[in-house]
């Protein structure tokens, strides 16, 4: 078991790792709010259920619009050398060349360019921002309905006929140029058959398969937040110069610093008793998350009064707080600490308080008894 020194090392430097966790977290949510990397996972995500590596149709007209320019570009060549022709030539060369103008139709372009889904995306700078971040199971659902019934329908007709067509067909009556992919095509196929040509059971089928979807959207979402953690954690490491070694050794040899940040973090958790937050939520706003990490780094800040109790910083220059190998290997350690979120710190947190509150009160239990059969052995002796 820990001593009491110990304990409060352990209590000291998890308390410290929360709270640049933190910041941590508000930076990292800062940069995937601005990359778009909900949509890009969720675009993935979407791409995998349409999708496969089969036979898939071209974009229609790409043939002729290809013999088209081709037969420009032949007259241009044969044509004089002047200046506005050779532009032309080169311009037309470009086009040619592009081989995104030929890309094939893939359902998942035709799922995005759906006006429920293409109309959800707010507007960025980044592109991957150009899609919605979020569809519901409801949306997937009445989407992939629409695709597979198409257009051509009245008020009150029965679309189970044409559902029906575009799965035997291979293509979807939305657009018809359009194939299903043959892995995709064959799922569809089995949901359909379970569902026994019913509209309603296919729809809540076409749901479960994307909540299914979504833990995996989930699980990929947080592999790639934890990687921008690490870089994160490493920035805050260097530019705070938060180096675990120091720290570590600081603490142990400070025991006043020790007792300061053990009460720090024993009013932290009663000021939290229902948990962090997450900062990822998509219902804080961008500018409040900038907010919220300007005030922990500006004056009176979590960050900042943290900095100034353990004296961080290159106060005195880099080259003097800068000491190879170990300072890089304590940024390191509070980069990959960082890495883990502030969740983590937090729950750990509050076990280790809980344990020491547990072991504490056991030691004043046993002191209880004692002190008791202490003072009735004197009272029997002075009867």
């Amino acid at each position: 078991m820990f001593d009491s020194a110990s304990m409060e090392v352990v209590i000291a430097l998890v308390f410290i790792y929360l709270i640049y966790s933190l910041l941590g977290s508000l930076l990292q949510e800062i940069i995937a709010t601005n990359i778009g990397l909900r949509a890009y996972i969720l675009q993935v995500i979407i791409r995998r259920m349409l999708n496969d590596r089969g036979p898939k149709k071209s974009a229609p007209l790409n043939d002729e619009f290809y013999h088209s320019l081709n037969a420009v570009s032949n007259e241009i060549k044969d044509s004089n050398k002047g200046l506005r022709s050779r532009i032309l030539l080169f311009i037309v060369r470009r086009i040619l060349n592009d081989k995104s103008l030929n890309k094939p139709v893939l359902l998942s372009d035709e799922f995005y360019r759906h006006p429920l889904v293409k109309y959800l995306v707010s507007g960025a700078w980044w592109s991957f921002r150009k899609l919605p971040a979020y569809i519901t199971k409801e949306t997937f659902s009445k989407v992939m309905i629409d695709l597979l019934r198409g257009t051509d329908l009245n008020a009150g007709d029965a679309y189970n006929t044409k559902i029906q067509q575009s799965l035997n067909e291979g293509a979807i009556q939305w657009n018809p140029d359009i194939s299903i992919c043959p892995d995709t095509l064959k799922y569809l196929k089995s949901l359909w058959v379970d569902a026994q040509g019913d509209v309603q059971k296919f729809r809540d089928s076409l749901e479960k398969w994307f909540d299914e979807m979504m833990d995996r959207a989930t699980d990929l979402y947080k592999k790639f937040t934890q990687i921008i953690l690490l870089f994160v954690g490493m920035l805050i490491a260097v530019s705070f110069n938060v180096d675990t070694v120091k720290i570590v050794s600081k603490l142990q040899h400070n025991p006043k610093l020790r007792s300061q940040l053990n009460l720090q973090a024993a009013q932290y958790t009663k000021d939290h008793p229902q948990g962090l937050q997450s900062a990822g939520q998509e219902k804080e706003l961008q500018d409040s998350l900038y907010a919220q990490a300007l005030r922990m780094v500006g004056k009176g800040g979590d960050v900042a009064k943290m900095n100034e109790l353990l004296a961080l910083g290159y106060d005195g220059g880099f080259r003097k707080n800068f000491d190879k190998g170990m300072s890089i290997l304590g940024w390191i350690l509070t980069a990959l600490a960082i890495s883990l979120g502030a969740p983590f710190w937090f729950d750990l947190l509050n076990k280790i308080m809980k344990l020491r509150s547990a072991v504490d009160s056991s030691k004043g239990n046993d002191e209880g008894p004692k002190e008791q059969k202490t003072v009735v052995a004197v009272k029997e002796r002075v009867g």
